[in-house]
């Protein structure tokens, strides 16, 4: 998923800037790379969106509590999936 973002990211800036040689030579046919950047800008957010969630995962910058109640969770988890 992380990919797609990139590529409609990409897309998103090449549509941007072929606003500028379009609207100087083609003038109103600008609006076609305009509407390109906002459909592939919306794909990107959909993508992301889409994306799994990141886990929590113990660390030495939380408290003893904080990573005590990540542990308890992910023991759940990984009991349920058993």
């Amino acid at each position: 998923m992380k990919t797609l973002r990139i590529v409609f990211c990409i897309l998103a800036c090449a549509c941007v800037a072929a606003v500028v040689p379009v609207a100087i030579f083609f003038e109103y046919y600008c609006l076609i790379p305009i509407a390109g950047a906002f459909c592939f800008g919306a794909a990107m957010l959909l993508a992301k969106r889409a994306s799994v969630p990141k886990t929590e995962k113990p660390s030495f910058m939380n408290s003893d509590e904080e990573n005590a109640r990540i542990n308890e969770k992910l023991r759940e988890k990984s009991d349920k999936e058993e």
